[in-house]
């Protein structure tokens, strides 16, 4: 590998790292959360109304944050490095203002409308529950406005290449949630939870305010004569169809698990939780890294780099999300058991969430690799591609969701996303060929397999061990198991990639040899 090369890779792996350990810390805050929250509730009939409370809540802000993401840094970036820096900051501030105004006025409508979405979406639950649904709603959906902004402030973060300060808004949800949880739910309930909700948005915006520089915070105002402004919103319809039906593909998923057994919507809900997690920990930060450098490259017309950095991330993703799939798939009772067996979490509801876990997990891979591929084609200014790919995978998923939750309940309905969600990262990848030429050449294929020959050898172990190994009945047992079972799997595992001199590992290997010498010194 050339040393110029080679000392990117280095710098990619460390800026990388730096932001895995500020997401993985935000993240294991947040699986506190899941745990404390699955203690008092369990999978009982207030866990269900908040999971669908709060997807309604959220709809609106995957909507505007996907034309956010996809559209503002590649133009952020643009207007930064052909004009200036404060050109940029106008174009931000400009962004803000347009966003804040969107997503008023759609929490106003959604706020007046609260009752009968809550009918269309979850139709299966009694009136008991679609009122406590429909009122939890309306609690959190004050906070969207803020919620947006601090979304579009950390993008912008991004973009500068200030990933750590970026990443600091997850933080104020977690704290919220978990207080309102620990000291109030005992009175009031859910409803304290979603109180938490509320608070969060608020105080991560305040957080971020600090963090812009003044060509934002001094020129906050809407100016539709702005050119990028109106390139950004033609390039964010597209974006923002693409986000509906993909979201539209999850309230689908609620609304049929909403006829299911009780306590399901719960358990689908923990178990997705647990992938987000799994998900925010080992594939964001390289995705947010890539997304800037794919900007850069395509703001250059640099097709080659584009290829060379869509080849790492893919790489590097396959390298570590296939392990945890595997394992994580042979452990899913244990995994469960760990992380939410207590108080109302009963047997019962350990049983429907580990078998959803397990559905989900088996698509981690095709999570990741959708979401850099979908972002190659934002960073080239192209959004309608991606979006006629998430029509199909919606389409698929329905007709798979249809089919399977009358054979397999909840677990048909996370597999269902498995599938159409793998389908639509091939697809995304096919097309990226199409579209540079050189992608998914025979070096990529040549790494991956090497990644699919360590990968049989870390299942094979994983299911021997799972068979020998005594099982557990008690929280430190389960931790033990898990830890033996997956550090001797994962070993075998990166021995084999080493055995094989994958090409990924050297770049962390070197950096990590620097990080000891230089403690040691």
């Amino acid at each position: 590998m050339p040393k110029k090369a080679f000392e990117s890779e280095k710098k990619t792996v460390r800026t990388t790292l730096g932001v895995t350990l500020i997401i993985l810390f935000s993240k294991l805050c947040g699986f506190a959360r899941d745990i404390i929250s699955a203690g008092y509730f369990g999978t009982g009939m207030e866990r269900d109304a908040y999971a669908s409370a709060y997807t309604l809540f959220y709809v609106p802000v995957l909507l505007l944050s996907s034309c956010i993401t996809s559209t503002v840094v590649p133009l952020y970036v643009s207007a930064r490095d052909r004009e200036s820096r404060l050109a940029a900051d106008r174009f931000a501030a400009n962004c803000a203002a347009f966003f804040a105004l969107a997503s008023l006025v759609l929490a106003l409508i959604m706020l007046l409308l609260a009752e009968p979405l809550v009918k269309l979406v979850v139709g299966g639950f009694d009136p008991e529950k679609q009122r406590l649904t429909a009122q939890l709603t309306r609690i959190m959906l004050p906070s969207l406005p803020f919620v947006i902004l601090s979304i579009l402030f950390s993008s912008v973060l991004n973009a500068n290449e200030r990933y750590k300060a970026g990443q600091l808004f997850g933080f104020p949800l977690t704290l919220c949630v978990i207080c309102a949880t620990v000291l109030f739910a005992r009175r009031y309930g859910i409803r304290a939870v979603a109180w938490g909700v509320f608070a969060a948005g608020i105080i991560q915006m305040l957080i971020l305010l600090p963090l812009l520089g003044k060509g934002i915070l001094c020129n906050f105002r809407l100016n539709f004569k702005d050119e990028r402004l109106r390139q950004l919103l033609l390039l964010a319809l597209p974006a923002l169809l693409s986000m509906a039906v993909n979201e539209l593909n999850h309230v689908i998923d609620k609304s049929i698990c909403s006829y299911l057994e009780p306590g399901d919507p719960a358990a689908m809900d923990y178990a997705y939780r647990l992938i987000t997690f799994a998900t925010g920990v080992l594939a964001l930060p390289l995705t947010t890294v890539m997304f800037s450098k794919i900007s850069r490259q395509a703001a250059g017309q640099n097709h080659e780099g584009i290829v060379r950095v869509l080849h790492q991330a893919s790489q590097v993703l396959s390298m570590i999300l296939l392990p945890v799939t595997l394992v994580g798939c042979v452990l899913s009772v244990d995994v469960i058991r760990l992380a939410y067996m207590h108080g109302s979490f009963d047997q019962h509801s350990l049983v429907v969430t580990s078998g959803a876990f397990a559905y989900y997990l088996a698509g981690i891979l095709g999570f990741g690799l959708r979401d850099v591929f979908n972002r190659a084609f934002h960073a080239r200014q192209d959004t309608k591609t991606p979006m006629r790919v998430a029509f199909l995978t919606v389409v698929l998923n329905i007709v798979l969701n249809l089919i399977l939750s009358r054979v397999m309940g909840v677990n048909g309905l996370a597999l269902a996303t498995t599938i159409s969600c793998g389908l639509g990262a091939v697809v995304l990848a096919a097309l990226l060929r199409l579209r540079l030429g050189a992608f998914t050449g025979g070096e990529l294929w040549r790494e991956l397999a090497k990644v699919l020959a360590a990968g049989a050898l870390c299942l094979g172990a994983a299911l021997i061990l799972n068979r020998i190994v005594p099982g557990a009945t008690d929280k430190v047992q389960t931790f033990l198991r898990l830890a033996l079972i997956t550090g001797v799997s994962l070993a075998i595992y990166f021995a084999a990639l080493a055995a094989q001199r994958v090409k990924q590992l050297a770049p962390l290997k070197d950096m990590l040899v620097e990080r000891f010498r230089g403690r040691r010194a």
